[in-house]
């Protein structure tokens, strides 16, 4: 009851009651908002988390407005104090006052006490069901929730019975245990209850004339035949044996450790839990994730559901102070548990692994294999039938037991940032944590580990006068962090929970693991692994597999390798400083070769740089088509952004600007100007530490064109002009050719058609002079931009028409494009609109082909105002949608001119 002596109830209709009289909880919605609050009492529980349990896929137009609605109503409820918490809403409350959290509690308490007063609780909890729960609640949520309670119940009236039995109340059983079976008619357990009620009710004959009607149902539904347990419980009847006993034994093991005090998130992994009623669940994840907080959160939250017991171990597989616990050890401890006499316990595995499986048959257990080494650790701990629920907990995926005993496999991520923030208000407090900026980025440091995050909160407890700046601020230094990290003993010290692992690792897959903590990049592919490593990729591919295995690397996505950064820490610190260097070297040349590759497939036109050839143990990817090459670079721009930028802090200054020459065409079409303005900049400086002529022009001229992008054009003009001279100075007609037209471009873009026209033809003199068929192309259709620019059209679209008799040769799609595009603008401005969606309509094929965003977007707003000048609205609005959905990706202001157009 709350402290306002208000009760709420749902277990059964949502309701409310201060003494016997009903409080009016407002309308049907917001009465299931309150029951997922209510089912929920004590935990932060967040806006889309309770939309989408009330709602699910049909919420109203604006919900979390709706929401707020509802919570502010709520909130004047006798008995309800919800707060605003940095995880969600928090329903703050006596757990009692709510019939649910009172069913669970009753039940908890029964578990540890004597069979007389366990009997009454039970039958208290039983007694708080007033019919279906949240009854008139049907979204995925409330289903999940009503079926997972009706297990639990369902188990409880069981264990019950088992009980009452014991205790003698045979007689009064017999009505509610014969509307089981009957609700129930395959139930076994349920089929023995009864049978003994009815034997020991003096009706032994109906009680064998009750299994002979379940042993004829069994095999003609089933093919089966009743239990060993349930033959044996007939045979003893048969023989009017006083001394039956229930068919399961008295014996009922409880070894679950104590639950974790403080537990959030995790709603997907104890859904999963919740859907099983028997077989293997193997729960993974790296050490410190907090794989045996939730089993055993978990366990103690659903233990009613295995009235036969709860059996728990430690395996050890992972413990530095004692080698892994033997299969024979763990059963003799399991047998002992169980009620096996010393002089009745078997000597040798196999036979103590037969006797534990005759012991559990039939029986509905929990078995807790936590810490696990391996299958064949396991294996002989396995019970047989389909009674027993097995979860094992493991650093390491076990997949053989995905293979051999069907075993269902789930791996516990990282926390969320909501649910890390959750955590730490429920260990330091709401106030504590009201610098979001120091929280976020304490979050980040930790990498969401929720050791690390309890290893912090302990720290922020034992100095409750540090501001959670300073912890923050210890955890800045990459190489102490992990010293940071440490309680003070090895279970509560990451960097010690890590070596763990990383000691269990052949020495070929720890010196990838180490490697791999020196790569730059987010994550990694097998090829890129194989150079770091200095092998092929089918020598690493099962070192990779090794590592994915022990949950010291993830894989993401298909192909795609990662670990959080606390991991990448420690693999750093494990690494020597030349082991890392030679390591980093290599995978330089693959990204640098690799991406060369990739880019002459994107820019054939473009002049080739000279590379030095790559290391002996280096194998670069053959690019062999533009779709492969659009599909690597979207793979690896992350780390080959960061391979440039560490090139350039640690003194590969010809990668440091190569690497950013590479990826200048596919940065430039998807859209990401920034990071090419900002790579060439560090390509700058690394061509001017260089001294290098050629570096510092090819440089220069992609800097200019990036700045000249992003709309810097005097920046842009001043670098592409020293750019001119750099080329003129080496000698390079080609270079010189490439930064007038690109002069060029940077005055039209400041409005200055009559220079950039100028700068253009000098440029398509040089091409012509020196026969560079496909630049002569587009400076020709720069040339016919420029005209359109000043309005001479008829010029502009000869000169268009003469571009495109030099495409039948040439076969540039980038420069195609262009072309039709320049020529339908021509169209366009001419009034024949029918003519500029032809060609506007091949530009945009063309530029989408190529992933050039920009482009296709422009060409798509243009291609939407001639559809709409010759009346095609509903095609001129799919235009402009495209048009408006591309800018908008981009960041582009052009996204609010297009969306107008789409307002009118």
């Amino acid at each position: 009851m709350s402290s306002s002596g208000t009760r709420f109830a749902v277990l059964g209709s949502i309701e409310a009651y201060v003494g016997d009289k009903p409080l009016v909880l407002g309308p049907a919605m917001q009465r299931k908002v309150l029951a997922v609050m209510l089912a929920n009492a004590g935990q932060a529980v967040s806006p889309d988390q309770i939309v989408e349990s009330v709602w699910h896929d049909a919420p109203p137009h604006d919900a979390l407005s709706t929401l707020y609605t509802y919570i502010a109503r709520l909130r004047k409820v006798n008995g309800l104090e919800i707060t605003r918490q940095q995880g969600g809403y928090l329903l703050e409350m006596e757990p009692e006052s709510v019939d649910l959290q009172r069913f669970r509690a009753l039940l908890r308490r029964a578990r540890d006490l004597p069979d007389d007063s366990a009997v009454d609780l039970i039958e208290e909890a039983l007694g708080l069901w007033r019919g279906e729960p949240f009854d008139g609640a049907d979204t995925p949520w409330f289903v999940q929730q009503r079926a997972a309670l009706a297990e639990t119940r369902f188990a409880a009236r069981l264990r019950y019975f088992d009980i009452a039995l014991r205790c003698g109340r045979h007689g009064e059983l017999v009505p509610e245990l014969t509307e089981m079976a009957a609700e129930h008619p395959l139930d076994e357990r349920v089929a023995g209850q009864l049978m003994l009620a009815l034997y020991r009710d003096g009706r032994q004959a109906e009680a064998l004339r009750f299994y002979e009607d379940l042993r004829v149902r069994l095999r003609d539904e089933l093919g089966t035949d009743p239990s060993p347990e349930l033959q044996l419980l007939h045979r003893q009847m048969l023989t009017s044996d006083v001394a039956i006993a229930v068919p399961v034994r008295q014996t009922v093991p409880c070894q679950l450790p104590a639950p974790p005090s403080v537990f959030v998130g995790r709603t997907d992994i104890t859904a999963e839990l919740n859907s099983l009623k028997s077989g293997v669940v193997v729960v993974g994840g790296p050490g410190g994730v907090g794989k045996t907080a939730l089993v055993l959160r978990w366990a103690h939250d659903h233990a009613s559901r295995f009235p036969d017991g709860q059996l728990h171990v430690n395996l050890r597989g992972f413990d530095p102070s004692a080698p892994p616990a033997q299969p024979d050890m763990v059963l003799h401890s399991f047998l002992s548990a169980l009620g096996v006499l010393p002089e009745r316990m078997p000597e040798d595995l196999d036979a103590r692994s037969t006797l534990f499986r005759e012991r559990v048959a039939g029986r509905k257990m929990l078995i807790v294999l936590d810490n696990a080494l391996s299958e064949d650790q396991l294996r002989p701990l396995l019970p047989g039938g389909t009674t027993c629920l097995v979860v094992v907990t493991s650093r390491n995926r076990l997949t053989g037991m995905a293979v051999s005993e069907q075993a269902r496999q789930v791996t516990v991520p990282m926390l969320t940032d909501d649910e890390a923030v959750a955590l730490l208000a429920q260990r330091l407090g709401s106030t504590r944590l009201e610098d979001s900026e120091a929280l976020h980025e304490l979050i980040r440091l930790t990498a969401g580990l929720p050791l690390a995050l309890a290893v912090v909160a302990a720290r922020a407890l034992a100095h409750p006068a540090f501001p959670l700046r300073v912890l923050v601020k210890e955890l800045h230094d990459e190489h102490s962090r992990l010293d940071a990290l440490d309680a003070g003993e090895p279970a509560s010290n990451v960097r010690a929970v890590t070596s763990w692992s990383y000691h269990r690792l052949s020495p070929a897959a720890a010196r990838l693991f180490r490697l791999l903590g020196a790569h730059p990049g987010p994550d990694i592919d097998l090829a890129a692994s194989a150079a770091l490593a200095g092998a092929r990729p089918a020598e690493v591919r099962w070192l990779l597999d090794e590592l994915t295995r022990a949950h010291v690397l993830e894989q993401p996505a298909p192909g795609r390798f990662a670990s959080h950064d606390l991991l990448r820490a420690f693999a750093r610190d494990e690494t020597t400083p030349e082991e890392a260097r030679e390591a980093l070297g290599r995978v330089l040349d693959h990204y640098l070769h690799t991406g060369f590759a990739a880019e002459r497939q994107l820019s054939p036109h473009w002049p080739p740089i000279d590379l030095a050839p790559p290391q002996r143990d280096v194998h670069p990817l053959q690019i062999e088509s533009y779709d492969k090459a659009i599909d690597w670079f979207t793979a690896e721009r992350a780390a080959l952004l960061a391979s440039a930028d560490l090139a350039a802090r640690n003194g590969w200054d010809v990668h440091a600007w190569q690497l950013p020459w590479v990826l200048s065409t596919y940065l430039t079409r998807s859209g990401h100007w920034d990071d090419r303005a900002a790579s060439q900049r560090a390509a700058l400086a690394a061509a001017r530490r260089l001294g290098d002529h050629t570096a510092l022009a090819e440089v220069l001229l992609l800097l200019g064109r990036g700045h000249s992008v992003l709309g810097d054009q005097t920046r842009a003009v001043d670098e592409l002009t020293e750019a001119l001279a750099s080329f003129r100075a080496i000698a390079n007609s080609v270079g010189e050719g490439i930064t007038q037209f690109s002069l060029g471009l940077a005055h039209a873009r400041r409005n200055d058609p009559t220079t950039a026209l100028d700068h253009t033809q000098q440029a398509l003199a040089l091409f012509r002079g020196i026969g560079d068929r496909a630049w002569e192309t587009f400076s020709l259709t720069a040339v016919g931009w420029y005209h359109v620019l000043l309005g001479e059209m008829d010029l502009a679209a000869e000169i268009g028409g003469a571009a495109l008799r030099l495409l039948d040769d040439v076969g540039d799609r980038d420069c195609e494009a262009h072309t039709h595009r320049m020529l339908g603008v021509v169209q366009q401005q001419r009034g024949d609109h029918a003519a500029a969606v032809v060609h506007h309509q091949r530009a945009r094929e063309l530029f989408r082909d190529l992933g050039d965003s920009y482009s296709e977007a422009a060409t798509a707003d243009q291609l939407g105002d001639s559809l709409q000048a010759l009346g095609d609205n509903v095609a001129a609005r799919e235009a402009w949608l495209r048009a408006a959905t591309l800018f908008e990706a981009l960041g582009l202001p052009e996204a609010d001119t297009v969306r107008a157009k789409l307002a009118d």
